[in-house]
């Protein structure tokens, strides 16, 4: 297509050439068309370039998006993220932890009276192992085993009144026990024992959300920048297409000027043609570099000596189907990651305000204990005793507490109902943001349609201009500048179709990137 168009600005020179020179020239002049960069391939970067960029590397879309997934910064940290989340999960499963205690403790004491007792020594020591664990109910199961010894050395004083005596007390007390503590009211349910695993599971899903925002966004940066080097590098390819038309009318006006049938006041207008082109190339060079590093800064690529340019190639002509913009709103909102996130916001701030409800409740605790205790004298004894349940405990006991007005509680609720309510207020707008976000893109890609076919008119146009230009030219109706004025009309025409192109295509990645279709269009799966 590209080729067809630079054979009509040939055809249309070709009254020119014929008029002034031999036909090896219209050979050459359709040689340099048919070598102009076209909508697939870049331009080559200049020598001078070169020496200090280092040569452009060639390089694709496809490619350079695999390795954007791979060393972009915000996926690393995302994926991080999601590690950081999964142990705070685990973190939760405390939990259901079993919890063992002991515990040893031992006392001495000298000269204790009572009673007209003198105690020369006290001695006692003793150990205690408790196995417990929460209940999903809320409660706390306990089993409990404790030893203790005591022996104490007396004598009573001898007053008259009772007589003086001396002696040794020895006792040991075995005591195995199961108890369980229940909240009747306030700290009672299932719902309140896994309410932090359930708070984790959904950050864990918020950052996985985050995560595929950042590929989507990633994804769609590197992409925009493509198409900005693409721009670029068509913008040259045209220039140069441009530059070397108007050498070759430079060329074919020498020779009329020799030949005596063209004034020689007609060549430094083509000169000055030249200069100003050879210029533009020279600052579309520059474009082309820093579109290429910024391509390289998206994309995650090194940027510094030698690892400047990049070179892409790529069809520019955009898909002509219809867009029904209601389904494609749907279908964004349905996709988005920042309401998917907001909906998790909403689901963790319920289970806030359901934990701190619980709290209005009184506090209403019920606990039972029962188990053997064996007493005795001696260490064997004791344990007989035990295990043959002469003494058996059985306890309980029923506590009640409660604020009166409780507005820590009640400020709490009134915090958290109206942060969800704000969570609401933000769904809205994101909303708002996408569907609007998704008109201008949808706007934008027929609007670049009606644009490109609005360019390739004034295209076909220039070159009809042109061919009447020469024509004009060869009858010395017109000059030189006119003719370079209407191939600067072409050139016009073209850079506005390219842009024209790169905007659709621009806009069919917005499109694509709301609807939750850019990675899979691309071959990009998130772990």
């Amino acid at each position: 297509m590209r080729s067809a168009r630079l054979a009509c600005v040939s055809f249309a020179l070709f009254g020119v050439i014929s008029s002034h020179a031999d036909a090896d020239a219209v050979g050459r002049m359709l040689a340099v068309a048919d070598d102009q960069p076209g909508g697939t391939s870049p331009p080559e970067q200049s020598p001078d370039l070169t020496a200090w960029a280092g040569e452009a590397r060639a390089t694709t879309l496809a490619e350079l998006l695999q390795i954007a997934v791979r060393q972009a910064p915000a996926l690393q940290s995302a994926k991080l993220d999601i590690a950081i989340a999964e142990a705070r999960i685990q973190e939760t499963w405390a939990r259901n932890d079993w919890l063992i205690q002991a515990q040893l403790k031992g006392s001495r004491a000298y000269g204790i009276v009572a009673s007209g007792v003198t105690v020369d020594t006290d001695t006692r020591f003793g150990g205690t192992a408790d196995l417990s664990r929460l209940l999903p109910t809320g409660g706390t199961v306990d089993f409990h085993l404790g030893s203790s010894y005591e022996t104490s050395d007396y004598h009573t004083d001898p007053t008259g009144i009772i007589p003086r005596m001396d002696g040794t007390t020895t006792s040991w007390i075995q005591d195995i026990s199961g108890s369980i503590t229940q909240p009747l009211l306030k700290g009672r349910g299932r719902a309140l024992f896994d309410a932090n695993e359930a708070r984790a599971t959904i950050a864990r899903d918020v950052v996985v959300l985050a995560k595929r925002l950042a590929a989507i966004q990633t994804v769609q940066a590197v992409i925009s920048a493509y198409w900005d080097l693409v721009l670029a590098e068509q913008g040259v390819a045209i220039t140069e297409q441009s530059l070397e038309l108007a050498r070759e009318r430079l060329r074919v006006t020498t020779i009329g000027a020799d030949g005596g049938k063209t004034p020689r006041s007609e060549i430094p207008a083509v000169l000055q043609i030249i200069a100003l082109r050879e210029e533009d190339v020279l600052n579309g060079e520059l474009g082309v570099l820093n579109s290429a590093i910024a391509l390289r800064r998206a994309a995650g690529m090194p940027i510094g000596a030698g690892e400047l340019g990049l070179r892409v190639a790529t069809d520019l002509e955009i898909q002509d189907h219809p867009l029904d913009l209601g389904q494609l709103i749907e279908r964004a909102y349905a996709a988005s990651p920042e309401l998917a996130e907001l909906a998790k916001q909403d689901a963790s701030a319920t289970i806030d305000i359901a934990v701190t409800e619980n709290g209005l409740l009184p506090q209403l605790d019920a606990a039972l204990s029962f188990g053997p205790t064996g007493t005795a004298t001696t260490f064997g004894e004791s344990w007989k005793n035990l295990i043959e349940l002469k003494t058996i405990s059985i306890g309980g006991t029923l506590t009640f507490s409660r604020g009166l007005e409780q507005n820590d509680v009640r400020g709490r609720i009134r915090e958290q109902r109206e942060t969800k309510h704000k969570l609401t207020v933000n769904a809205f707008d994101i909303r708002a943001q996408i569907a609007q976000t998704m008109t201008r893109a949808v706007a934008q890609v027929e609007l670049a349609r009606r644009r490109v076919a609005l360019s390739q008119r004034a295209i076909d146009l220039a070159n009809e201009n042109i061919k009447i230009e020469t024509d004009r030219f060869n009858l010395g109706k017109s000059t030189n500048f006119d003719v370079l004025n209407r191939l600067e009309d072409l050139r016009q025409a073209e850079l506005r179709k390219t842009q024209a192109l790169i905007d659709g295509h621009k806009g069919e990645t917005v499109i694509q990137a709301l609807t939750g279709d850019i990675l899979p269009l691309y071959g990009i799966e998130l772990e």
